[in-house]
């Protein structure tokens, strides 16, 4: 491979884990950075140089001595669109902060310090929005906060290469699989979040899936074929949610049935749920008006077999199947 020396923000990460192991395997040396009070699993530690630090809590020169002699740098940090934020917080700046201003940082201290490459790991959301496909006109999802955070992330990013340094996007759909030590946030999503509710009701669309062994692979293909500026959206099956959501639950060993409603009345229940939750003052990455018409409702499948095309990834037989049980059972 061309780099050899890689540092991966959020290395011990639900995604940075694999991602790291796949590395290592692959005879690089692989440096993890983790929060100070992050479980970090033996499997991980044994392989990897891990450095503990709050990214927010180093000035430029301590991160500048943490970055220095790597080759490249993967960016798997920063939260998702399901985090739940605290009463009063805005989401618009909160993302902007977590998401945007904190990967411009790190990028640019790492560009200074001679890295050559950088991988985001982004989310599908932004790719759609940005290619607008879908039936999705370019640039409307970027009304929901989290979105327009990710859409930004990727401009100043690119922004800030060069002939010598070069930034990529992975931008990642819904993800199935475990990690040691990181409880699957599908256990909020579809366990907590209806647990009083009889029957649960989700979109009526689809979404394309990808197992975290299949982004690690992703990763270490495009560390050395990715060009600068290339938006690269993974996966490795489009499904409809209702079948989705079925199998999920049935790997849990839950009974209880996946409803669909019409879409009218979906987002008119959406609709209620944000304005409830603007009288408590809680903000969200996806705005609650438009989630169903802008995503639920539809059939968000990206073209990976172009992707797999480019990072020579068509020959993997990601077992889509397989991590959904895995998932299930660990949320059971």
């Amino acid at each position: 491979m061309k780099h050899k020396r890689i540092f991966i923000v959020g290395g011990a990460g639900f995604l940075g884990y694999h991602t790291s192991l796949e590395l290592v395997k692959r005879g690089l040396e692989v440096t993890c950075l983790a929060l100070p009070d992050e479980a970090v699993d033996d499997s991980l530690s044994a392989k990897v140089n891990l450095v503990r630090a709050d990214i927010d809590q180093l000035d430029d020169q301590k991160l500048a001595e943490i970055l220095s002699d790597h080759d490249a740098i993967v960016y798997a940090a920063g939260p998702d669109d399901r985090v739940e934020l605290k009463p009063g917080v805005n989401a618009t700046d909160f993302f902007q902060t977590q998401l945007v201003d904190r990967t411009e940082r790190v990028l640019r201290v790492a560009k200074e310090q001679g890295v050559k490459k950088a991988l985001i790991y982004s989310s599908y959301f932004s790719y759609i929005s940005n290619q607008g496909i879908c039936g999705i006109e370019q640039g409307r999802l970027e009304r929901h906060p989290y979105i327009k955070a990710r859409v930004d992330q990727t401009k100043r990013a690119f922004a800030l290469g060069d002939e010598n340094f070069s930034v990529a996007v992975l931008n990642i759909p819904y993800v199935f699989g475990t990690a040691p030590g990181k409880e699957p946030i599908w256990r909020n999503v579809f366990i907590e979040r209806f647990g009083q509710s009889p029957k649960i009701y989700y979109g009526n669309g689809g979404t394309t899936i990808i197992s975290p062994r299949k982004i690690a692979i992703s990763t270490a293909q495009a560390l050395d074929l990715a060009d600068h500026g290339d938006e690269l959206a993974v996966g490795s099956r489009n499904m409809k949610f209702t079948p989705m959501i079925e199998q999920l639950l049935r790997s849990a060993n839950i009974n209880k049935p996946v409803g669909t409603l019409p879409n009218w009345l979906l987002s008119m229940a959406m609709k209620s749920q944000w304005k409830k939750a603007q009288k408590q003052n809680f903000d969200s990455g996806l705005d609650m008006r438009y989630l169903n018409d802008d995503i639920l409702k539809r059939d968000f499948y990206v073209d990976f077999v172009k992707t797999d095309e480019k990072l020579q990834t068509s020959d993997f037989l990601d077992d889509v199947d397989e991590v959904i049980e895995e998932t299930g059972k660990r949320i059971a």
